[in-house]
């Protein structure tokens, strides 16, 4: 597959998803990318994050890049001449604070496919990066995406993975949770 410079993220994530998936590799599109998936005319992400649920030997994802016309930078990011979007494999495992994911969803489009975090942990994702940094368009993100998605977001798990969290480590401000779910109401 060749991908030219009018390639969205969204194309880039299932072009590399699907040629990860042809050389054995799951990786699944997680972080900010995730969210841009979700609600792209609300959150835009300039790379994409993959967590390799297996990690094959490098020249692996190395050959499957090249076959998309991309190349490792210095720095370990792909980057492709044509397009402003780059690609990460970041170190896994998958994780949103302390729960390691385990489940993903899987979208397809055509001959491609693309392994996403579910909706929920789209959200718990976004609101990890504003509970802990205070990142206020990760807030925006996750509100963006547990309001367009409600239906697929689980409350209830939400709810139960913020009281663990605090459990572990009580510095996580309540504030915030209290925060999220007000404006949740109006998203």
């Amino acid at each position: 597959m060749t991908l030219t410079g009018s390639a969205t993220l969204i194309d880039v994530a299932f072009a590399v998803c699907t040629a990860l998936d042809r050389v054995g590799t799951i990786g699944v599109l997680t972080g900010g990318s995730a969210a841009t998936f979700y609600v792209p005319d609300r959150y835009q992400s300039l790379d994409v994050d993959f967590v390799l649920r297996v990690v094959p030997q490098r020249h692996v994802v190395d050959e499957a890049m090249r076959s998309l016309g991309f190349s490792a930078l210095p720095s370990g990011i792909y980057g492709h001449p044509d397009l402003a979007v780059t690609v990460e494999f970041p170190r896994g495992p998958m994780a949103i604070g302390r729960d390691i994911i385990r489940t993903w969803s899987t979208q397809r489009r055509g001959d491609e496919l693309l392994h996403i975090n579910t909706v929920t942990d789209c959200v718990r994702d976004r609101f990890m990066h504003f509970w802990a940094w205070n990142d206020r368009s990760a807030l925006d993100a996750a509100l963006a995406v547990a309001g367009r998605h409600h239906e697929d977001f689980d409350r209830t798990a939400f709810r139960s993975w913020v009281e663990a969290e605090r459990a572990y480590d009580s510095s996580y401000p309540q504030d915030k949770v209290d925060e999220f779910f007000r404006r949740l109401q109006h998203a």
